[in-house]
């Protein structure tokens, strides 16, 4: 085999998708900060690798990587990550300097609650009354339309984009225009992504619709994660995520039980797993 057939099977080789680039950016970024200074590598390259490196060479920016590839990057990690299984789904919110919430949602609608400032006073409390949804951002959705939701971004943002537009939406300052509703919309993924039983292919669905947003701005690292600007519904919000994870490590906006939009100073950190057992009393 010779050098110039090296070369073009090489070339030949597929592109890589934008996720295992944006994955591979991130990667390069951080090693690149962390590399100590004052000591140069050398290399000698034989011409036949020489002229493949030259082809399939990428220039690695030493600037933080794009808010739409930090997406990318937490979506194949969400898709990858095992979805657990059990009996509740069990959502706890911690507010800075403050003590946790903590519920549980049974896919029958039933839910308990326990939390100093909630129901029940810092003990389990089951909720009365009738079966609840689940809320994410403006919408209530039964845990079996949860897991009907689309797989692909733009169908599941196209259905929430819907969704939010037939919900009827009232708010202090009336009726929301197209840029609230929007935001209202983002919202909704911002709840995929971090507090909503869905499996993990609609998960990552979210965070490659989230991507796809032109407006979507990287600030760079901060609170283990990356700090990203989105347009919400009450104004551009800064959320953290660690896009090696998938989790959001702080988020201004939650759902409360009762499906209200919750604006938190200093935002929450969101933990949801599945478990089968309910705390004692």
């Amino acid at each position: 085999m010779d050098d110039l057939h090296v070369i073009r099977t090489v070339l030949a080789k597929p592109d890589p998708s934008p996720e295992v680039v944006a994955r591979r950016r991130l990667q390069v970024t951080s090693q690149m900060r962390r590399r100590p200074r004052g000591r140069r590598a050398r290399w000698v390259l034989l011409p036949a690798v020489a002229a493949v490196a030259a082809a399939a060479f990428v220039i690695v920016p030493s600037e933080p990587s794009s808010a739409r590839e930090v997406l990318l990057v937490a979506a194949t990690a969400a898709e990858r990550a095992p979805e657990g299984s059990g009996t509740y789904w069990h959502v706890t919110v911690t507010k800075s300097g403050g003590p946790p919430e903590e519920y549980w949602y049974r896919r029958d609608g039933q839910i308990w609650l326990k939390g100093e400032r909630l129901k029940g006073e810092g003990t389990l409390f089951k909720w009365p009354g009738e079966p609840q949804p689940f809320w994410i951002g403006p919408l209530s959705l039964t845990f079996e339309e949860l897991r009907g939701l689309p797989e692909e971004e733009t169908a599941l943002t196209k259905r929430l984009t819907e969704e939010v537009a037939d919900a009827g939406i009232r708010t202090s300052r009336g009726t929301p225009g197209p840029a609230e509703l929007r935001g209202f919309t983002v919202e909704a993924l911002l709840s995929l992504i971090s507090e909503a039983p869905v499996s993990s292919q609609v998960r990552a669905a979210a965070y490659r619709a989230l991507a796809a947003l032109p407006d979507v701005t990287d600030l760079g690292e901060g609170d283990g994660g990356r700090r990203l600007e989105l347009p919400l519904s009450s104004g551009r919000k800064v959320v953290v995520v660690d896009p090696e994870t998938a989790r959001v490590r702080n988020t201004p906006v939650w759902v409360t039980l009762s499906g209200a939009i919750a604006l938190t100073k200093g935002g929450v950190t969101i933990d949801a797993e599945w478990t089968d057992r309910l705390p004692a009393g």
